[in-house]
């Protein structure tokens, strides 16, 4: 029979079914006579036989609940994890000998292979049988009542004791082990000798500091003419430090939290609010069978009741974001404008030119335009910037520039090198490779000698004179 209220099943219904005879059912004691008599199954949804779900025992303390040995029972969303068989069949054992899912019986060790034959063996810790827990095994040894393997996975062999060993394990693995410790020990070497090395080129080591310091960002000169560094406390999303894009990226960064956060809130609203079950949904602890037997029909239940919350946080989030997409659209592109009237930049003096003919490098291109921007404009004009066509030479003027900077701005070279034993000369040339340093002119064959190629290219001023002007220049003003 089933009781309706308001014309729908009561969620804490739970109906027995018997397939035999009371007294046969009780007089059962072996699960090939439990199937020989046609098994009882009895199958509770959302409570036990009361109609209540069954709670852990006081302070946490497991109970046993109402399953006797042999009894078979189908767990659901409201069963208790904690719940234990009696002392005289202590252990969880899946029936597999029916077509249903999730039905549990209590039984000894003994009976364990009969009910499930892959979980021969009685953990008195989980108090459930299992499996064979042996590293590398394919195949438990469904006889044995032990932690035995029968057939190990590819890679490992099987031994006498019904362990599986890794097969290629050996004594190369220790000549192995001893190569690693030597590099390690190479290496913590040449550490050391770096740290305890004296420097020998004083000047560079104080030209490299400078030039590392002179790429920190600085603050504006003061009254003393100093320009010190911008303190930790600098408000990067409001304050011009290096840029308009700076300022914009740290808004960026400000915007993905506070996203974030407008997402976490909504969250934890509905969870607050509306269900508490949101907070653990996903998160609660699997694992014996019986009990991701409970977690799972307790998450499918939980997540068909709760599905309108996570719809409804998928529109609000949804929402939220493209209306906070466009606010922060916005404040960006004013942002932007704000920084760039208030400051003068690069393109407030520079106009560019466009649709220019292609003129060659033989002409002076720059003194010509400004002349004549000049004419034209009545403006005075600082200089004058035209793009080339350099694509099919940028290696060769790429080297030329560079070698200008490097003849403004020398690295200052060691006078010498200093005398090395042979450790810290080794280390010294694995040094020089890895980090791309020329070798010392004695070991470079002398300075001044260079390649058959180099001396038979082009000087960089033939080279620029070929060149031509692509259509856009850039006009400077004062």
């Amino acid at each position: 029979p089933a009781l309706l209220r308001g014309g729908k099943p009561d969620a804490a219904l739970s109906v027995e079914v018997e397939q035999a005879p009371v007294a046969a059912r009780f007089n059962a004691t072996s699960p090939q006579s439990l199937v020989a008599v046609g098994k009882p199954i009895r199958i509770g949804r959302g409570g036990d036989s009361t109609g209540k779900s069954r709670e852990d025992g006081p302070a946490g303390v497991p109970g046993q609940g109402d399953q006797h040995c042999g009894e078979t029972l189908k767990v659901h969303s409201h069963s208790s994890k904690a719940d234990r068989c009696p002392a005289e069949c202590p252990f969880f054992a899946q029936n597999r000998n029916d077509d249903d899912f999730c039905t549990f019986a209590c039984v000894t060790e003994e009976q364990c292979r009969a009910y499930n034959p892959s979980t021969q063996i009685g953990d008195k810790k989980l108090g459930v049988c299992r499996s064979c827990v042996v590293d590398g095994c394919e195949t438990c040894d469904e006889i044995a009542p032990r932690d035995r393997c029968s057939h190990c996975q590819a890679g490992y062999i099987l031994k006498e004791d019904g362990l599986c060993y890794f097969k290629y394990a050996g004594p190369w693995m220790k000549y192995v082990g001893y190569a690693l410790a030597a590099i390690v020990v190479l290496v913590v070497l040449w550490v050391l000798d770096m740290i305890i090395r004296p420097c020998t080129n004083e000047q560079g080591l104080e030209h490299g500091l400078a030039a590392r310091e002179k790429m920190k960002l600085h603050m504006p000169k003061d009254s003393e003419g100093e320009r010190n560094l911008w303190p930790l406390t600098t408000n990067l999303m409001t304050k011009l430090v290096a840029g308009p894009g700076m300022m914009l990226h740290f808004n960026f960064q400000a915007a993905l939290v506070v996203w974030a956060l407008f997402v976490a809130s909504v969250w934890m609203c509905l969870s607050k609010f509306v269900d508490g079950r949101l907070w653990i949904l996903g998160t609660r602890r699997f694992g014996t069978p019986r009990e991701n037997c409970i977690l799972v029909s307790w998450g499918y239940e939980t997540q068909r009741e709760l599905m309108w919350t996570k719809v409804t946080f998928l529109w609000i989030v949804y929402i939220g974001s493209c209306i906070m997409c466009l606010v922060y659209g916005i404040c960006q592109l004013r942002t932007f404008q704000n920084v760039d009237y208030q400051n003068k930049t690069m393109k407030d003096f520079v106009a560019m030119i466009v649709d220019l003919p292609s003129l060659s490098g033989e002409k002076a291109v720059e003194e010509d335009l400004k002349t004549k921007i000049e004419e034209i404009s009545g403006q005075p004009v600082v200089g004058v910037s035209v793009a080339w066509d350099y694509q099919e030479y940028e290696e060769d003027i790429t080297k030329a520039l560079d070698a200008d900077v490097e003849a403004m701005d020398p690295n200052p070279e060691p006078e010498g090198e200093p005398e090395m034993n042979a450790i810290r000369r080794a280390f010294y040339n694995i040094e020089r490779s890895l980090f791309g340093l020329s070798a010392p002119p004695e070991e470079a064959g002398g300075v001044g000698n260079s390649s058959d190629e180099e001396q038979e290219r082009d000087p960089i001023d033939n080279l620029l004179r070929t060149l031509r002007t692509s259509p856009r220049a850039f006009a400077v003003f004062p």
